[in-house]
């Protein structure tokens, strides 16, 4: 069973409901999450998550800063993140990738898709 915490650090209320309402399917996975990319930095520094999901797009900073932040602490640099995205750009997917990010995943996505990608990132599985 998929266990483990999950911090979704998204500026979107809708798509963070939505998030939280899929991850149901996982009652071993706790869900927390962040409006913006600041409050994001702090609650990974803090709680210490065991998966942080990252929107590129947030209010106060750029989601690949979060992720260079997130990569920069000693804290933070090993949690694994998944970047949850409606950029489609294939240069931006290479450069998260090369960034530290393990899965890039395009909204609108399957959810079967953003399952599976929780379920290997808790799972330890590093792409």
């Amino acid at each position: 069973m998929t266990s483990g915490s999950v911090l979704y650090i998204e500026d979107n209320a809708i798509n963070t409901t939505l998030v939280e309402r899929i991850l149901r399917a996982r009652p071993g996975v706790t869900f927390g999450s962040a409006p913006d990319g600041r409050t994001g930095l702090d609650r990974a520094a803090r709680h210490r998550p065991d998966l942080v999901l990252l929107d590129l797009d947030l209010p106060d900073m750029g989601g690949e800063q979060v992720l260079a932040a997130l990569r920069a602490s000693a804290a933070t640099r090993d949690i694994p993140v998944i970047v949850v995205s409606g950029d489609t750009d294939p240069a931006l997917h290479r450069r998260v990738l090369a960034g530290g990010a393990g899965y890039v995943l395009v909204k609108p996505y399957e959810i079967a898709d953003l399952l599976g990608a929780v379920d290997g990132s808790l799972a330890g599985d590093r792409r």
